[in-house]
């Protein structure tokens, strides 16, 4: 199997996220011609994303790792991947 980032991708995202008890909004530039962000709120969470496949990495974290999602010791993975890549 392969799978890849793109558009088709978006309604699976949004229903897992749904599935989740979620409430999935939009926040719309004052023009409303543009999406902004895409919202996805439950009880005191409420988790901001470009796109919906961003948003459902996000509540994925949220609900693993919740408040202290950010004092998880990963290392610097990132700058890994791409110092080896170069």
């Amino acid at each position: 199997m392969k799978i890849a980032e793109a558009m088709n991708m978006y309604n699976i995202a949004l229903y897992e996220i749904k599935n989740k008890g979620f409430e999935i909004a939009l926040e719309m530039s004052d023009s409303k011609d543009e999406i902004l962000f895409w919202v996805a709120k439950m009880h005191n969470l409420t988790v901001s994303a470009f796109n919906p496949l961003s948003l459902l990495a996000l509540v994925e974290i949220s609900e693993k790792y919740g408040e202290n999602w950010n004092s998880l010791e990963t290392g610097n993975i990132y700058d890994e991947i791409l110092n080896s890549e170069m």
